[in-house]
């Protein structure tokens, strides 16, 4: 793992394109290795949906989407909610550009989620993983995530598994 000087800061609307472009990339290297089934990440209907809900994802109260910045590239980027303050708080996506991957980055980000349960005073988070996406799986699991049982099934069959970290 590379030790990159990588900043991490709220995301504006500013970012959006790259959020989206990350978002894209990410689920594209996720898909050609198997770990997503169904149609192609960057076909225009995923694409226009993607820009939707990451301005969403930045502009909405009760979200929080974060980005981490290296060399003055935006490289990763996190979104985090909670639906009954105080009780949980979702870490909803979770995306590092894959020519990034296993530099530091994706590890950089949880920790600003997980500074962000403790500032909350909520010590339960949730996510979700899909079922196939071992790489995403492995991720997780390194920092204490667990599955808590629950499985739900899109309209596609894929299966995304619920997991729970306790801080």
């Amino acid at each position: 793992m590379n030790d990159l000087p990588v900043r991490i800061r709220p995301a504006e609307m500013d970012d959006l394109d790259a959020v989206v472009s990350i978002h894209t990339a990410a689920c594209a290297a996720a898909y050609r290795e198997g770990a997503a089934a169904g149609a192609e990440p960057d076909a225009a209907g995923g694409l226009l949906s993607r820009f939707n809900g990451w301005a969403r994802a930045i502009q909405l109260p009760g979200k929080t989407t974060l980005i981490a910045e290296a060399g003055g590239e935006v490289v990763g980027v996190l979104s985090m909610e909670s639906d009954a303050p105080g009780t949980a708080l979702e870490l909803s996506q979770i995306h590092v550009r894959p020519g990034q991957w296993r530099r530091g980055i994706g590890g950089r980000l949880h920790a600003a989620y997980v500074q962000s349960l403790r500032e909350t005073g909520v010590l339960t988070g949730l996510s979700g993983v899909w079922e196939h996406n071992d790489r995403a799986r492995a991720f997780y699991a390194r920092l204490g995530w667990r599955p808590d049982g629950t499985v739900e099934t899109n309209g596609d069959g894929l299966r995304r598994l619920r997991l729970r970290l306790e801080v």
